[in-house]
């Protein structure tokens, strides 16, 4: 703040650019014109004001900067040169406050966007490794809990997406025109759809569970089978959609003329066509009945 106040206060000329000295010596190029035809300079007589003119640095040079500055011209330069910068360079910072007031509201959505993907990740390898057949009753319980930490990781994984879509990334503007951004919301719709079979089927047996009247039951090998292989899906999509992530980010794909109808249009099918499917599967499963993948 100190070189900018003295800027302000003595009224020093800064020539842009420096003009080349007509004479060696340091004291006689404030008497006379530089050598450049015209030259540009910022001047501030005790407040702000900006001119262009042709003349010699001597009549530009205020009297509040006295005598002294006119028989020491390098000392002024130096001078200028430095309140100067300070108060050209706070222009960038001044520019870049309002991403700086973002800043933290966009790196806690970031950071809740991670940990959501890392939270799915967990709890799909937790429901992988301890469904299997003879499952124990303790296993059967870590499942549960397993699945209910998928459903709030992917509803944090949802939330923190759309604020990064619409507040803190690109902005709606950049993503509605790229295709892969569109693609990994059908990945996410394809995870979240097949989760709908063994949240179902998992809470049916919770409830079951509950009955102290009916003993605790496994799961079926058929049922095990079917659970595996959807968890299976769930997680080769849940591995793909950093991928996107990283494309979309980039630029990968982008075409202004794309209609952000039509990405969306495949999202809703997607998740209501699966999800109908899977839901319906859970409620219709039967031992005895065949159903495809």
């Amino acid at each position: 703040m100190l070189p900018v106040a003295l800027f302000f206060a003595t009224g020093i000329v800064l020539p842009t650019p420096l003009p080349v000295l007509p004479s060696a010596s340091a004291s006689s190029w404030l008497t006379q014109p530089p050598v450049t035809a015209s030259s540009t300079f910022v001047f501030v007589p005790a407040g702000v004001a900006i001119g262009a003119r042709n003349e010699g640095y001597g009549n530009s040079v205020p009297a509040s900067v006295g005598s002294g500055a006119r028989n020491n011209g390098y000392g002024v330069i130096a001078l200028t040169a430095a309140a100067s910068l300070a108060l050209f360079s706070s222009e960038p910072a001044m520019a870049a406050a309002p991403a700086v007031a973002n800043a933290v509201p966009s790196a806690l959505a970031a950071y809740g966007h991670y940990l959501a993907l890392l939270g799915m990740v967990a709890a799909l390898v937790t429901e992988r490794l301890l469904i299997k057949n003879d499952m124990s009753e303790n296993d059967f319980d870590l499942v549960t809990t397993a699945d209910s930490v998928s459903g709030i990781a992917g509803l944090l994984l949802t939330v923190t997406g759309y604020l990064r879509v619409t507040q803190y990334g690109k902005g709606w503007e950049f993503y509605q025109h790229e295709p892969v951004f569109w693609l990994k919301l059908v990945l996410l719709s394809v995870l979240g759809a097949a989760s709908f079979f063994p949240t179902t089927k998992i809470i049916q047996l919770s409830v079951a569970k509950r009955d102290p009247a009916v003993p605790y039951t496994p799961m079926s090998p058929k049922l095990v089978k079917r659970m595996t292989t959807i968890i299976n899906a769930e997680l080769l999509a849940l591995a793909s959609i950093p991928l996107t992530a990283t494309l979309m980010a980039r630029g990968v794909g982008y075409v202004e003329w794309f209609p952000w109808q039509a990405g969306a249009a495949l999202v809703a099918l997607t998740i209501g066509g699966l999800g109908y499917k899977y839901v319906k599967e859970a409620l219709d499963w039967s031992e005895e009945a065949t159903e495809g993948a």
